[in-house]
């Protein structure tokens, strides 16, 4: 081996224990929250309410990055009611997000819902979910949540 090859394979090697360093994660806090809320669509005002689960994983980087919290969300379970119809619609509301850890995270995304029973999911609409989670940054625990549901504003 030539001494040019020798010098980048030691580097190719460094840079790999530097860049490469595993993440760290800890055990998943879970969490259920209480959700309710309106939306209104064309058609009538839709009525939400019924139970998150809220899973947080935090993330320490080995290599000395800041820790990230991995949170997923499971907002299926929530029922959703027409005010003028009575139809009963179904949600696909599921995320997964990586968060910088801080004390306090206001988290907005979006769901889709639409009209149970066949052919439903042909005509989908979009509701806001509105999430604030609190953590103890000492322990990394998620220590409070609240969810609530609303009207898309589209700019």
């Amino acid at each position: 081996m030539t001494i040019t090859k020798i010098i980048l394979t030691i580097a190719g090697l460094l840079g790999c224990l530097l860049f490469c360093a595993p993440a760290h994660a800890q055990a998943a806090n879970t969490f259920t929250v209480q959700a309710s809320g309106t939306v209104t669509t064309p058609a009538e005002a839709v009525a939400f309410s019924g139970p998150i689960q809220i899973a947080s994983t935090i993330v320490t980087d080995a290599a000395g990055g800041p820790p990230t919290s991995v949170v997923n969300i499971d907002a299926r379970q929530l029922s959703a009611l027409g005010a003028t119809t009575g139809t009963v619609f179904v949600n696909s509301g599921q995320a997964s997000l990586t968060r910088p850890l801080v004390a306090s995270d206001v988290i907005q995304t979006t769901i889709s819902f639409f009209p149970s029973g066949p052919g439903g999911f042909l005509k989908p609409r979009t509701a806001v979910l509105n999430l604030t989670l609190t953590y103890d940054l000492v322990t990394g625990a998620l220590t409070a949540a609240t969810a609530s549901i609303a009207t898309p504003t589209f700019k």
